[in-house]
C-alpha cells in the first residue's frame, strides 16, 4: 500500500453519494459519568482472499484501505479498512480453515452462534439502495421494515458471504 491510500485519523470521507448517506449516521448516546469511556474501534473478519475482499468492500461500500500490516513472517496479514469513523479489519492467515457449517444467507444467517454481521447506519435507505443498484449490487435481502427495532434494514453479503447490513432509524 502507497501513502496516498492511507487516510489521517479522524478524515470523513464525502466523496460520493453512497458514502455521504452511510457517513450521516446519528452519534451514539453519552455513557454514564462512571463508565469507563468507551467506543467503536472496528469490526474484524477473518477471509481466504484478501485482495477479492478488499476489491469489495472499496468498491462496493466506499471504504478505502488505511494500513496494511503482517505478522509473524507473513503468517497472518492484518488490513484495515476505513469509511468515515469505521473500520473494518480484513484478516488473512494461509493457514485457516473454513467454519463448519458455513453460515446461510440473510435472514437465515443468524441461525448460528457467533459472528452474525455486521450494521452500516444510512439516513435514506432507498437512496442507498438505488446507489448500491447502479453499482450493479443486488441485496441478499431487500429493504425490510423491522417495526419492532424502529428500523429499516437491508442486507449485503461480500464475496466469501459475509452479512453486511445497512439500516434506517424509522423511530425513536
Amino acid at each position: 500500500m502507497n501513502g496516498k491510500d492511507a487516510l489521517p485519523l479522524g478524515t470523513k470521507l464525502v466523496s460520493g453519494a453512497l458514502t455521504s448517506l452511510l457517513l450521516a449516521a446519528a452519534p451514539s448516546p453519552a455513557i454514564a459519568a462512571d463508565t469507563p469511556a468507551l467506543g467503536h474501534f472496528m469490526v474484524a473478519l477473518s477471509v481466504k482472499d484478501l485482495a477479492a475482499e478488499t476489491d469489495w468492500y472499496v468498491k462496493t461500500l466506499d471504504f478505502t484501505v488505511e494500513k496494511d500490516v503482517s505478522v509473524g513472517g507473513g503468517r497472518v496479514f492484518f488490513r484495515w479498512l476505513r469509511l468515515g469513523n469505521e473500520r473494518l479489519e480484513l484478516v488473512h492467515s494461509p493457514t485457516a480453515t473454513d467454519a463448519t457449517p458455513a453460515r446461510a444467507k440473510p435472514p437465515a444467517h443468524a441461525g448460528l452462534h457467533g459472528y452474525s454481521h455486521f450494521t452500516l447506519e444510512t439516513t435514506d435507505i432507498e437512496a442507498t439502495r438505488a446507489a448500491l443498484a447502479a453499482k450493479g449490487v443486488e441485496p441478499a435481502l431487500d429493504i425490510t421494515e423491522v417495526k419492532e427495532l424502529g428500523i429499516k434494514v437491508l442486507y449485503l453479503t461480500d464475496p466469501e458471504g459475509n452479512a453486511v447490513e445497512i439500516a434506517q432509524r424509522i423511530s425513536g
